[in-house]
């Protein structure tokens, strides 16, 4: 049997091909891009010729006869074609309302090209359009809604396919050369490489559940094998922390459950000293009962929580206007300000749209509503408004309760984590943990500012470009 082909060379051999590939699609996507482009430069230098034009028309329609207007038209047309560049194939041509020829002159003399039918009719103000006037290569031909008919612009598009042409054979001829220089180099970076694959074998071979403290060494040569050095020093770093994550939500979660457990376990322990009546075993069930159902909203609260560290699923995904989301949930709470005396202002942002789960933006946008209705008293006001800043918009919630004391703010996002006001409150310190969690998830972020006048937090969106696709963010 021939001798097998050594590491170092499949590398480069496989380098290269693709490489290979990567250059023949990427010569495909340049020349094509470049083709576009130079296509579009000729429309443009169409569409101003043309409006360059249609401006000095509206001039002299004003300050002249129709006449001296017609004469300075065939004037000014002919003069334009004659100091054109004649590689141009510059063409002019002016029609009245019904599409006529009044005045032509360079590639559009004697052409009797149609204006188009939408045109006609009014449907719009210009139309740009590939039309073979008999030449090798076709002509570039805007035509433009004008006073008293129609402008019709043309160029050959000989100067512009030469140069897709030449780009073409530019790429051509670099192929191969690049890739004898990449085969040569591939082979030259894979004979480097492999240095360095056994130490990252031991060193990752070390690495287990009870040992995510060891990291993999780098070389500092910032190659291909050192930078996976690095990805996998981060992903270990991501493993440790996610798993001090859980450690301490398990930990927090088995010591916010433990107490009303055994608050029921005790009461129904005394409730089953002695016997009693049906009314007091009515009352104890249903303490009993509000206690469960105490229990089940913080198991739903931690759920979601763990939901959203997971990511948005791509099904549930999509386009949404923001005004409507808010208008849903500003509706939803008004009744409840309304009951405490508190007002709630509500500015309703326009023609916005933000990418993500209804659901869950919802969720964050009612914590936050929940929030500042939950601390306000009589004759608080409350505002939800936006902000726009750049790609950016921000929703914001903003109060005039007692706001948030200096020392508590850094810890509000953490799970768990309740205010000393909160003290006998219900809920479970897992609401604006909820809201950091799926803003980023969306790739937002959250700011809070406090005083004693008041408390303000901004969910910072990025906005979706009008026309954008419903696919979920990257």
């Amino acid at each position: 049997m021939p001798p097998s082909l050594s590491i170092g060379v499949r590398w480069a051999l496989r380098y290269t091909l693709a490489v290979a590939l990567t250059l023949a699609a990427f010569s495909v996507f340049v020349q094509r891009e470049v083709a576009r482009r130079i296509n579009r430069e000729g429309e443009l230098v169409t569409e101003v010729e043309a409006q360059a034009l249609l401006d000095s028309l509206e001039t002299q329609i004003q300050e002249h006869t129709p006449t001296e207007v017609h004469d300075w038209l065939v004037a000014r047309i002919h003069r334009e074609v004659e100091r054109a560049d004649p590689t141009l194939g510059l063409g002019i041509e002016f029609l009245d309302a019904k599409g006529r020829s009044v005045a032509a002159a360079g590639s559009l003399a004697g052409q009797a090209l149609p204006v188009p039918d939408d045109l006609l009719r009014g449907d719009g103000p210009a139309r740009t359009r590939a039309v073979n006037l008999g030449g090798e290569h076709a002509h570039v031909v805007t035509v433009r809604a004008a006073p008293g008919g129609f402008l019709q612009v043309a160029t050959d598009g000989r100067r512009y396919a030469e140069n897709v042409d030449h780009i073409r054979d530019v790429l051509t001829g670099a192929f191969p050369v690049v890739l004898l220089f990449t085969a040569v180099l591939g082979w030259w970076l894979a004979r480097g490489s492999l240095s360095s694959i056994a130490e990252i074998t031991r060193t990752a071979r070390r690495i287990t559940g009870d040992n995510l403290r060891e990291e993999i060494p780098l070389d500092g040569s910032d190659d291909e094998l050192d930078q996976l050095a690095e990805t996998l020093n981060q992903m270990i770093l991501r493993i440790r922390e996610s798993v001090e994550r859980i450690q301490r939500f398990n930990a927090n979660a088995a010591h916010e459950l433990s107490t009303p457990l055994n608050a029921i376990r005790n009461q129904l322990g005394v409730t089953l000293d002695r016997s009693r009546s049906p009314d007091e075993y009515r009352r104890v069930l249903e303490d009993v009962s509000n206690r469960v159902e105490h229990l089940s909203r913080a198991v739903e609260a931690m759920l979601r929580l763990s939901r959203t560290e997971a990511g948005l699923d791509p099904e549930r995904v999509t386009r949404l206007d923001l005004a409507e989301l808010l208008d849903a949930v500003v509706e939803f709470f008004a009744p409840v300000a309304a009951e405490r005396s508190i007002t709630l202002d509500f500015v309703r942002p326009e023609g916005v749209a933000v990418r993500g789960d209804p659901a869950w933006l919802q969720q964050a946008f009612s914590n936050l509503l929940d929030n500042a209705i939950k601390y306000c008293g009589t004759g608080d006001r409350i505002e939800v408004g936006t902000e726009r800043d750049g790609g950016r918009i921000a929703v914001i919630v903003s109060d005039s309760g007692p706001g948030i004391p200096e020392e508590e703010r850094a810890a509000i996002f953490d799970r768990f984590q309740r205010a000393r006001r909160d003290a006998g409150a219900p809920g479970f310190g897992l609401g604006l943990a909820l809201v950091q969690e799926i803003v980023t998830a969306h790739g937002g972020r959250v700011e809070l500012s406090s005083s004693e006048h008041g408390t303000r937090f901004a969910i910072w969106l990025p906005v979706l470009p009008e026309g954008a696709g419903e696919t979920a963010p990257g």
